[in-house]
């Protein structure tokens, strides 16, 4: 079986405030403030409520988006354009905690498409912004029967209830996509995922290089990656550099507006000198 990704079957878009505020929050500051002590001594790290806590500035922010939401909202996009009637594997994909923790966003949507009881559900995260990437080899890995596709939903929020330097510097959006995958559909054939550890930013244009020649795609093939990763990389200028503010829907997005079916991609990632790499081999008719 080969997966296939039609790019109109992409939905995606940013978001402001989706929630309408409940006086409760005021009355759960401690709770969410023992909340992160504990996942912060769970990891090994001191919580100090001075220097880390966002839980005030998270409860009165005006711009909260919970995954669930932002997915209700690009779901019709998908009906409107496809049937989901066999989806039957539904993969979450994320960096950031969702705004509602503990919520079960593949649960929800399986809710409501109305997909079947038998629908297999799964959530990745811990893995930064190379999550969907790895999810969508965990699709070419089990989706093998002609009869069935599945949904990809990515998704990450901008208030986060404790302080990252990280995130400060990212300054991330609202976002989220959701893909239909299917089995020897038309769009752009998936070549593989790959994983090269202890990369440098010195060795990327040699290891991308590699890549697509392990993946069977052209020399010349258009790599779609952040701006300093393609930096990088010779005729960097022929390729499609992504917006950072959209963590792990950056890729999905540059698809949708800038990928022509007619073409080759490389989607790429480079992040603590690991690199992540994704093939998309474009074709005209539907795989045999």
């Amino acid at each position: 079986m080969t997966l296939t990704l039609n790019p109109a079957h992409i939905a995606c878009d940013t978001f402001g405030n989706l929630e309408t505020f409940e006086p409760q929050w005021l009355t759960q500051h401690e709770h969410w403030e023992g909340f992160m002590q504990a996942f912060f001594e769970s990891n090994g790290l001191t919580y100090t409520r001075e220097f880390d806590s966002r839980v005030q500035a998270c409860i009165d922010a005006d711009d909260k988006a919970a995954f669930s939401s932002m997915i209700d909202v690009l779901l019709p996009k998908i009906t409107d354009i496809t049937s989901v009637k066999d989806v039957n594997t539904v993969l979450m994909a994320h960096w950031t905690p969702d705004l509602h923790l503990g919520t079960s966003v593949v649960n929800h949507a399986m809710h409501r498409l109305n997909l079947s009881p038998n629908c297999f559900g799964l959530a990745i995260s811990d893995r930064g912004l190379s999550a969907p990437l790895f999810a969508l080899e965990c699709l070419h890995r089990n989706l093998d029967d002609p009869n069935h596709s599945a949904l990809l939903l990515v998704a990450d929020q901008k208030n986060l209830l404790y302080k990252s330097e990280l995130m400060a510097c990212l300054s991330p959006l609202n976002s989220a996509c959701v893909l239909k995958l299917e089995t020897n559909g038309t769009g752009w054939r998936y070549q593989g995922y790959r994983k090269m550890p202890n990369i440098s930013a010195e060795q990327l244009a040699d290891s991308v290089c590699k890549l697509k020649a392990e993946l069977g795609l052209p020399e010349g093939t258009p790599v779609i990656a952040s701006r300093t990763c393609l930096d990088a990389l010779p005729n960097s200028n022929e390729h499609v550099a992504t917006e950072p503010q959209l963590l792990c829907s950056a890729p999905f997005f540059a698809l949708k507006e800038h990928g022509y079916t007619d073409r080759d991609y490389l989607l790429v990632i480079h992040e603590q000198n690991t690199l992540y790499a994704v093939g998309l081999h474009h074709q005209e008719v539907p795989c045999v």
